[in-house]
């Protein structure tokens, strides 16, 4: 028997409108108890500047390239995605589940900010950042 394997699709109504106009998806984010669904989008060098995404949904979404200035990331589920190369100065990573998440050469990424993130050993960070010590071993993730 095949084993099926399935993979996070991203809502595209809610792709469309992040990358279309940071401003509307903010109103839209302030008047809606909609939790945006993210899982698995293409987000590649997309300009996110502060964007809202409290409590989104990016399970292995591509954030490659992508500019997080200052975004709200806070209880965001980023488990598996790619954050290569992401700017991060200013991003709120409150609460964020980080687990598995890439960010080996993401940038102006601080202790602090992952200090208030959930992560593991499974979690890529930069050499120069150091890992917050409840990440590690027997601590658990939280």
């Amino acid at each position: 028997m095949a084993m099926l394997s399935l993979k996070a699709v991203a809502n595209p109504e809610h792709v469309a409108a992040l990358c279309a106009d940071l401003d509307e998806w903010n109103r839209w984010r302030d008047e809606s108890p909609e939790l945006p669904d993210l899982n698995g989008a293409d987000l590649r060098g997309a300009n996110l500047v502060l964007a809202d995404l409290r409590h989104a949904m990016l399970q292995h979404a591509n954030l490659t390239l992508a500019s997080l200035k200052a975004a709200d990331l806070r209880w965001a589920d980023l488990r598996g995605a790619n954050l290569v190369g992401a700017r991060l100065i200013g991003a709120d990573l409150e609460g964020a589940d980080l687990r598995g998440a890439d960010m080996r050469t993401a940038e102006d990424l601080t202790h602090e900010q992952l200090n208030e993130a959930i992560g593991d050993d499974t979690t890529l960070i930069p050499d120069e950042v150091m890992r917050p010590v409840r990440w590690v071993g027997d601590l658990g993730a939280r």
